[in-house]
């Protein structure tokens, strides 16, 4: 595993903790001048394309329906070919491009069942020419990460909000790092105004926090990977023993989390994982064959693939705690 400075680790933990802090809190936490703190973030931003957010809560925005696609094609099209594709649609939230037992991977939204019923009904048409198979599964309130909404995503789907508060929102979500004074200059609302507002969404848990994501993997081995399992009453208890793993996994803070999205599903499986690793050793080692042994009891069975490309949206990769920020499940014995 590759060794970065103290600064750098720090830094990426403080922006995925708040996006929005500034240089001179910034350089109190690094315990450095403003002209450095301001130097480390504008490299870290550069080196790994960084994308400074919000993370939201969707059932409060409305967009209740979270859908994850697992696609086989027979026919492989380009990067390019997909983001043509999926630029138009909504429903897609991200995308990413991948190898193995997968070819696609795609977060999906909706409002309400019924759109989201038609919208994964006419999905197989618009990929016909690739030969398609579609594996759904419904995404669940995540153990640990997010999947960013893109800020079209957002301006289409989110029906609980006004249209001044949207448009704050999809300023922020673009880059939530953007002054106060920018912010009321383009929507020509005043600055208490907007003051107001953005504590306004933030009281009342519209955003969950200013964070980030990632346009380009800061490894080289992006795993992701879904599971089935045959549950009995004492598998709460390798639950646990599967959190505790993944928390040993990064005890030494890394440059970002190795575990990025933790995730339960109902439909064609019941789990995925995001995860980063130096090489594909490294990911079967550590996501896979850790994964089966933990599980064995419940015969679990796995697919995994690489994500080898972003589609749509960005990956969703930060550095946070996982003892504060996993969430806990109660399970019914």
């Amino acid at each position: 595993m590759p060794i970065y400075g103290f600064r750098t680790k720090s830094i990426l933990r403080e922006l995925s903790t708040n996006s929005r802090i500034s240089i001179t809190d910034l350089a109190k936490k690094l315990k450095c001048s403003r002209i450095t703190a301001a130097k480390v973030l504008a490299d870290v931003s550069s080196s790994y394309g960084v994308k400074f957010g919000l993370e939201f809560d969707e059932d409060k925005l409305g967009i209740t329906q979270r859908h994850l696609l697992l696609i086989r094609l027979e026919k492989k099209p380009s990067l390019g070919e997909l983001r043509e594709l999926f630029a138009g649609d909504d429903h897609i939230n991200c995308a990413f491009l991948c190898n193995g037992d997968f070819d696609l991977i795609i977060h999906a939204v909706a409002t309400n069942p019924m759109d989201y019923i038609v919208w994964e009904s006419l999905l197989p048409g618009k990929l016909a020419d690739y030969g398609v198979d579609i594996y759904p599964s419904q995404l669940m309130l995540t153990n640990f990460g997010y999947m960013p909404i893109n800020s079209g995503t957002l301006n289409s789907m989110a029906q609980n909000v006004n249209d001044k508060d949207k448009a704050i929102m999809a300023l922020l979500n673009d880059d939530s790092r953007i002054g106060i004074s920018e912010i009321s200059s383009k929507l020509g609302i005043g600055r208490t105004t907007v003051h107001y507002r953005i504590f306004s969404l933030l009281r009342n848990g519209l955003i969950k926090r200013f964070t980030i994501s990632l346009a380009k993997s800061p490894l080289k081995y992006v795993l992701a990977y879904t599971t089935n399992y045959h549950f009995n009453k004492t598998s709460h208890f390798r639950s646990v023993q599967m959190m505790e793993y993944y928390r040993q996994y990064d005890q030494d803070m890394p440059l970002f989390n190795t575990f990025q999205l933790l995730a339960p599903m109902s439909g064609s499986y019941r789990f995925l994982g995001i995860a980063l690793f130096d090489d594909k050793k490294a990911a079967i080692k550590g996501g896979i064959v850790a994964h089966k042994s933990i599980f064995n009891q419940e015969r679990v069975h796995m697919k995994s693939a690489e994500i080898t490309g972003v589609i749509k949206g960005s990956y969703p990769f930060r550095n946070l705690d996982m003892m504060s920020n996993y969430r806990r499940f109660r399970w019914n014995k």
